[in-house]
């Protein structure tokens, strides 16, 4: 006989709600156990993936009034244990006090079969800004700037903004009194604004020394790649920009120049020499004394500009050229070099300079040297070539010789003979500032 056993309903009720509660509880035991795995392998990357921050230990340094130790010992430096990783944390001492540090050798190993593409620059004068001042701008300028180089602009007095005929030349020929009552009215105020409505090319040239002989007057309109557009006189040229002084003196300019020469320093004329001394011209006096002094009245000009009856020219001194000057140094001529107002500059302070240039026909030339006062006395009747040390004004590494200046002028060339004066070699840099 078959025994039959079969569940009442309230214990076939109770068995499913055991059996659901065994299951709910595997199934939380599994997902805690998979979230905690998920959680420990995502701490432990990151762990290991991250820089540890340096430690930084103070180090104190034995008192310097304490007893002497008996044998000198190192103190030992802890640094915190941390979990090994790919990336290790270096430990830092800084030293809180003056005093010896001993320091375990550590040789490095060098390949010097290849450098892998790494090289180390060494700049000159790290704190001076001399590093990267190049060498170019020498004659009138180069047509790249050096990025110490002052900004020289060209302007045809002949011709207006449209290329028509100006008053200084309406029938092509330069009519010199018209000219330089325009010079003379911008060197009263250097405000290139009236200088607006003449002609002057898009092409800029940016100088870093102001050193032309006696030169043919084709070369200026050349140099700024205007000669199709410009008759080779009645120009001016006008460079401006900002220096830093080299030294902590009194200075003055010295210079020469044909037609002129003209430096204002820190917004005050600083220099004014040559044929033309166009800031003393009034319309009508050409020819006379006050601008153009032929060679019986130089004498007595400069007599009044040196004793300083001309306030505009307090002063001013002039110095016998050398024998290598030979055209410059007539008294029917220029008579020499000029050196200019005396003026206290401090080092590595940055003022504006303007010069300006203009020939009105035939040759041109000019040359801008100047001297420390502070190291270089006064003396009467001194010559550049004898005693007195004389510095191109330059605003980078350039210091031209005689032959690299032939070369620049070359077929602009007025002579055989350049006309030259000796300066400095290592004549201190004006850096040029933005």
């Amino acid at each position: 006989m078959a025994l039959h056993i079969q569940m009442s309903e309230e214990a076939e009720r109770e068995y499913k709600r055991a059996k659901m509660r065994g299951m709910l509880s595997s199934f939380g035991a599994a997902t805690a156990l998979s979230l905690a795995f998920g959680l420990t392998l995502t701490f432990t990357v990151i762990y290991f993936a991250t820089e540890q921050p340096a430690e930084f230990l103070a180090y104190v340094p034995p008192a310097e009034n304490a007893a002497p130790r008996p044998v000198p010992t190192t103190p030992q430096l802890q640094s915190k244990a941390a979990t090994p990783s790919n990336t290790v944390a270096p430990s830092v001492i800084v030293s809180t006090g003056a005093a010896p540090v001993a320091m375990a050798q550590i040789d490095f190993e060098m390949d010097d079969s290849a450098d892998d593409g790494l090289s180390i620059d060494i700049g000159m004068g790290m704190d001076t800004g001399l590093g990267e001042l190049g060498e170019g701008g020498s004659g009138m300028g180069s047509s790249q700037s050096s990025g110490s180089a002052l900004e020289g602009t060209f302007y045809d007095l002949k011709q207006t903004r449209s290329k028509a005929p100006s008053k200084v030349a309406p029938k092509g020929s330069v009519d010199k009194n018209e000219m330089y009552s325009i010079v003379s009215t911008f060197l009263r105020s250097w405000d290139t604004k009236l200088l607006s409505r003449f002609y002057s090319p898009k092409s800029k040239l940016y100088a870093s020394n102001f050193v032309v002989p006696v030169a043919k007057n084709t070369l200026a309109p050349e140099a700024f790649g205007c000669a199709k557009e410009v008759k080779p006189s009645g120009w001016m040229v006008v460079y401006r920009g900002k220096v830093k002084s080299p030294v902590d003196a009194t200075i003055r300019f010295v210079g020469i120049g044909d037609d002129f020469i003209a430096v204002r320093f820190n917004g005050k004329m600083a220099l004014e020499t040559g044929y033309a001394w166009p800031s003393l011209f009034s319309k009508g006096d050409e020819g006379s004394a006050a601008w153009w002094p032929d060679g019986k009245q130089r004498p007595a000009f400069r007599a009044n500009i040196k004793a300083g009856k001309d306030p505009r020219h307090k002063g001013y001194d002039f110095i016998p050229s050398p024998s290598d000057i030979p055209t410059w140094s007539k008294e029917s001529e220029i008579g020499g070099f000029t050196a200019g107002s005396v003026i206290k500059v401090k080092e590595g302070a940055t003022y504006p300079i303007d010069i300006a240039i203009a020939e009105s026909g035939g040759s041109f030339g000019y040359i801008l040297l100047w001297e420390n006062l502070s190291d270089n006395p006064v003396v009467k009747n001194s010559k550049l070539s004898a005693g007195k040390k004389f510095y191109l004004f330059r605003t980078n590494f350039s210091a031209p010789t005689k032959q690299e200046i032939r070369t620049l002028i070359g077929k602009h060339m007025s002579t055989n003979d350049l006309e030259w004066a000796s300066f400095d070699p290592d004549s201190p840099i004006w850096v040029a500032v933005p």
